[in-house]
Order: C-alpha cells, then structure tokens, then sequence
C-alpha cells in the first residue's frame, strides 16, 4: 500500500485548519517534539529509521503517560488523511459515488446564494437561522401555518452528487469543528450545511428517554415536559420522518453477533430506529446520504417549507441581531464575499447549534444576564471497540449505526454498531504501523462499536479561534468509570459471541487474546485521560429555565433577556439524554414553533 507522504501531510494540514484552527501550530510543534524524542531515542529524526526501529518507537510513544496523548492526536491526523486518498480508499476495497444526474425540484428557485443577492434588504415574518434539526423544523411548521419565513444558513445546499464518500471532502466541506480540552483532547463535530448534523449523521432516532423528561420537570419546577404531553410532538416528527427499525438484511452480520452475545448474557438488543425508510445500506451516513434514503431536514423539512414560499439564503453567516425598540426585529449577515445582508422579521429564531449559538450571543453580548451562555455543556462522549470474529462481518457494506443493547442505559451506557467504511477504519485504531495495516488486513472479519455515556461532567465555552470553539471539559472519574463498564459490556458481548481478539480504543490498552486478560482489565481502573473520545452531541449552553436569573430562555425558549429572540436547537436541550438527540431536538423545536406562532 502506498505510503504517508508529503501530499498526505498537506492534506493534513488543510483540513486541520478547517476544522481546528487552534491545531496546526500546535501540531507542527509536536510533530518537532517527536522528532527529537527519536533523536534522543535512537539518534536519528523519526523519518530517518528503519521500519523495525519505527515500530519501537511509536510502541515507546504510545505507552509513555506524557507522550502517548499528543502521539494519538497527531496518528489521528494522518490516518485521517492518508486512508482517503483515493489510491490508497481504492486498494483496499472503497470506491467514490458519482452521481451523473440530478432531479431540479422547484424549491431549489427559493434557494439564493448570498453572495449573488442584489436586491437589498429582505422583509419577512419570522427570520430562521440554521436549518438543521431546530431551524428547519420551526421553519416548515411556520410556513406551514402561513407565515412568510427566511431561513438563514452559514453552509451551502449539498445534494447528494456531493456525497462521493470521502471523508477529507466530508469534513472540509460539510462539517465545523469544536475542541474540547481538559483531562482530555476530544473533537466535537458538528453539521455545516445546508440540514446541519443531521444531513451528516448515521440516521438514529431515540424519543427522549421518559427518565429524562421526569428530570427535566423536576429541575425546571413544571409539568410541560411530562410523557404525555411531549409524545404528540415525537408522533408528528416520527411521522414526517418515516422512522421505522432498521431492516436485519442492512445491518448486516454485526446484528447476529449483538444477539449472540446479549442473548447468553441475558441482555435486550434491537434494531435501531432511523428516519431512513429506503435504506439500503449504500454509503457511510456520516459523509453524507448517496441515495436521499435518510429523511434530514435538508429532505423531510426545508423542501416543504420551500414549496410553501419560505426563501433560503445560502453562505450567509449571522453577524448580528437587529434590535429596535428593546425588540429583536432582524439578522445582519455577511455573505462569503463580503457583501451585507439584513433580513427583517417580527421575529428571529436562532438555531445555529449547542456551541456556534452561546458563541454567537458571546461575542454580541447577548442574553446573557444570568452568566449561563455557553456554560452547562454536556457532551455525551464516544468512544469505541474493535472485535475479531471468524464470521465475515464486512460493516463497510452495511448501516454504519443499525443495531444497538440498551441493557445498561439506566446506567448511562448505550452501546451500538459503529461500522466504518474503508477509509475511516484506522481511525478506530490507537495504534500505527505494522499492528495497525495487521488489523486492517482482518477488516472483514472484525467488528466495530461505539460506546456512549450519558455523562455528569460539564463543560463551558472558553474562546473562539476564527469561528471554532474550544471549551473547558474535564472528564470526571466517575464518568471515566462509566465509560469502562461501557467497555466491559461491550467486550463480554463480543467474548460471549466468540471474539478472537478485542481492542479497545484507549491509551495504554490495545490487545487482548482472551478471556483471562479481559477479567484482569476489568479489575483495573481507568483514569479520565486513557479514554479516547469524541463528541457529535453537545448540549445545553443556553440553560432554559423560568427564572431569568438561572437560565438564557424560558420555556417558550423565548430569550429572557430580548424579546422577539428565540433559541431553538441543542443549546437549550438539557443534557445529558443518554442516546442520540437528533429526535429530542426536532420535538422540542415542533412544541417551540407552536409557541412562537401563538405570539406573532
């Protein structure tokens, strides 16, 4: 297989800056700090080594308690890069979508690149910034209604001839990044396009947990979020997303091997239920549907909303809230060249997501009289495990995200299927070199799961580097604790259903090759900082509350502190759920819209 070489460091970098803009400096001086530890190590730059010399190296890096955890991230970067290749994609068995043809609907005459606009200020009735699972669902229930709505979207309108598969396009093109730091370096990914997270998401739908919603009628003092009263909003959201449980036949052999192992160790499994009923299982959701199968908003809501006269500006990133009168009356934008937009309405509707919206109302000093913008961050941290099997499980050819056990998500653990495709696998792997194209030669035989936690620990926004946040998060034993009984259960699956092999993705931990080494594991602890982790669901950075001491919006989710502002996304949604907020989001966003159009 071809080797990392300077175009894949270019890579690297370009993507890096995209997305971590707080990381390239910091990664070419790592890059510096190994090169002299191989100095030191071996007397040569680490490029300079033999393979054999290469291998000890990064064996002593990845088990060193100071050096592994920069190695890790700086590894990370590069398989990132190196595996998309297209050379390197195509030898191990990928190959990019291409879609020739592409249907014009009508709607697509409602969408404006700002950058082209002309002709001055637009006047409207509610003004929608993002279309991801808030924004879009308060924009069509809007328009549905009859109100004249302008959506507002910083990303562009892909359709899915732009979903080739490749993970470098997916993430320079579709995705913002965030950066949590602390006890850990964890990623937090988040959509940025036109139907936000979830145009690029594996498709889950999980109704709010109804231990959640107790919790949340506790904390706030009210009833409004009691079981029966939320249920007709997932029944609405439900029923314009097409969810159904994943099909066996598109999962694939991961479901037997779930219902092997939770079968002998007593424990529940079930298809996962997603918002895609014509899934066959074609493509890696997370780059993007090839196939329009997974009903997102930029399919299940925007449209509709379209068709109903709502307008939608592409490329055009909210600066500024137009206040007039102590009143929220508009947005002032900036398109990519420049140019300035103001979109006036009797009400704006902030949805831009769990860290661009307290990092918005930051900067502007907005709505944040309480001191609670941008704080409370909940992250629902991830993490993942590898199994060997003698069954051929091939995941790249099935729903990345289709089978799940839920036996422990009292205790805040969900584990599920999290199947790669082929350039997305190293990843999985905290581990370089021989060992990690040894594993990748299995792929086909080896299974892949994530392992989420419902987690205590809370994080808050710190600063911005050009538009990507980075935030305080320290993960707390506790939770670190969590996270290794998630493991665990996972492993005693895979064991029970007749694993050859286990790798955990955690620092200081990669192989085991039995039953005995996985029992002496288990009575081992792991500390916050072995955990390697990710983010795709954060949560709760503008606290909804009744007292506009304690909290950023009230239960209408108006802003206490501007009317005529409303604040419609994950930033509102009090952490942690536990599972996928996807469908907690687009609830809420279905009961908030009906609010807001009983005030205008």
């Amino acid at each position: 297989m071809q080797r990392a070489d300077e175009q894949t460091i270019a890579m690297v970098e370009e993507t890096v800056a995209h997305l971590f803009p707080q990381l390239p400096k910091a990664l070419g001086a790592v890059a510096l700090a190994y090169d002299h530890a191989a100095i030191a190590k071996k007397g040569r730059r680490f490029r300079d080594l033999s393979a054999d010399d290469q291998e000890d190296v990064m064996r002593a890096w990845e088990s060193d308690p100071v050096l592994r955890a920069p190695f890790q991230v700086m590894q990370f970067a590069i398989k990132f890069a190196h595996f998309d290749r297209e050379p390197v994609y195509e030898r191990m068995g990928g190959k990019l979508n291409v879609v020739k043809t592409l249907e014009q609907p009508r709607w697509l005459e409602q969408v404006v690149r700002a950058e082209t606009w002309e002709d001055g200020d637009v006047e409207c009735e509610v003004v929608v910034v993002g279309t991801g699972a808030g924004g879009a669902v308060v924009g069509r229930e809007l328009a549905e209604r009859g109100f004249a709505v302008c959506f507002v979207e910083e990303g562009e309108l892909h359709r899915r001839d732009a979903f080739t598969g490749s993970s470098q396009k997916a993430h320079r093109d579709f995705y913002r990044g965030g950066m949590a730091v602390g006890t850990n370096l964890m990623p937090v990914f988040m959509g940025r396009l036109v139907g936000g997270s979830t145009a690029v998401n594996g498709g889950t739908c999980f109704r709010t947990p109804a231990s959640v919603l107790d919790r949340w009628c506790e904390d706030i003092g009210t009833d409004e979020f009691a079981r029966e009263r939320m249920s007709g909003y997932f029944e609405r959201v439900e029923g314009i997303l097409q969810t159904q449980p994943a099909s066996r036949q598109h999962i694939g052999r991961i479901a037997d091997v779930f219902a092997r192992g939770c079968d002998k160790l007593g424990w529940s499994h079930f298809s996962i239920v997603r918002n895609a009923p014509g899934c066959e299982g074609s493509g890696f959701c997370d780059f993007g549907c090839r196939t329009d199968a997974r009903r997102s908003t930029n399919i299940s809501y925007v449209p509709p909303a379209l068709e109903r006269g709502a307008m939608l500006f592409t490329g055009l990133s909210a600066k500024r809230v137009i206040v007039e009168n102590g009143r929220a009356v508009g947005i002032e934008g900036e398109a990519k060249n420049g140019k300035t937009i103001r979109v006036r309405g009797r009400a704006v509707v902030f949805a831009g997501g769990a860290l661009p919206t307290p990092l918005f109302l930051l900067k502007n000093g907005l709505c944040n009289s309480s001191g609670q913008v941008g704080r409370n961050l909940t992250l629902h941290p991830s993490g993942g495990l590898n199994a060997l099997f003698d069954d051929e499980i091939r995941g790249m050819n099935h729903i990345p995200q289709g089978y799940g056990c839920d036996e422990h998500l009292d205790d805040g653990i969900l584990l599920s299927a999290a199947q790669p495709d082929w350039n997305y696998a190293a990843l999985m792997y905290p581990v370089g070199g021989r060992r990690l194209m040894e594993r990748l030669n299995e792929l086909e035989h080896i299974a892949s799961f994530g392992i989420l936690i419902a987690d205590e620990s809370r994080g808050r926004i710190a600063f911005d580097v050009q538009g990507s946040a980075t935030v305080l998060y320290n993960l707390t034993q506790k939770d670190a604790d969590r996270y290794h009984r998630g493991v665990m259960a996972m492993g005693d699956i895979c064991w029970e259903a007749g694993a050859k092999k286990v790798w955990p993705a955690l620092l200081g931990a990669h192989t085991f090759e039995s039953r005995r080494e996985w029992e002496r594991f288990r009575k081992q602890s792991l500390a916050p900082s072995q955990c390697l982790l990710t983010s795709y669901h954060p949560l709760g950075t503008c606290k909804m509350g009744k007292d506009p001491r304690t909290s950023v919006v009230s239960l209408d989710h108006e802003a206490h502190d501007l009317p005529g502002f409303f604040i419609v996304d994950g930033s509102t949604v009090p952490g942690p759920l536990g599972v996928n907020p996807q469908l907690t989001i687009m609830a809420m966003a279905t009961r908030a819209a009906e609010r807001i159009a009983a005030r205008l």
